[in-house]
């Protein structure tokens, strides 16, 4: 084999593993979606290995009265899954696993009848649907296995 032949070789199997890399680095580092604010958190629950992306929900949320957020929970391409109010619940004495401290959590709602998300924020509290607080705070104290669950991310 040629020595010219060896270089272009070379150069093509650099470029092939670059354009791997670039692909694997969008892959792993979804771009935010031009409708969420660019300091929006991805928060990833798996791989979707048929389109080799990763699967998550975005996550952004802002402050608009003392103790109250404004939420918004995308997919990971910015299809709008849940937005609204949303206030905390302090998960008391209950540490969250350094494992589960940035999970989205997806629980039935007692208003919705569907799953709502529970959020945990940065200061660690969980932010939950305003309109389904008083209602979940109510289950779980009913039902500390529920709550216990929340907690750990089951």
């Amino acid at each position: 084999m040629s020595s010219i032949t060896k270089v272009v070789l070379f150069c093509c199997f650099v470029l092939i593993v670059a354009t791997m890399l670039l692909h694997a680095n969008q892959a792993l580092d979804p771009a935010v979606p031009g409708d969420m604010p660019a300091d929006a958190r991805f928060i990833p629950s798996g791989y979707d290995l048929e389109h080799n992306e990763r699967k998550g929900s975005w996550v952004s949320c802002r402050l608009i009265a003392a103790g109250e957020d404004a939420c918004r929970v995308t997919d990971a391409h910015g299809l709008v899954i849940f937005q609204g109010s949303f206030l905390p619940v302090n998960p008391g004495n209950a540490e969250l696993a350094p494992e589960t401290k940035n999970q989205l959590r997806w629980i039935p709602g007692p208003s919705e009848g569907s799953p709502v998300p529970v959020i945990p924020s940065s200061d660690g509290m969980l932010l939950v649907p305003h309109d389904d607080r008083d209602a979940l705070v109510d289950r779980w104290n009913q039902h500390p296995d529920e709550w216990q669950a929340v907690l750990a991310a089951k």
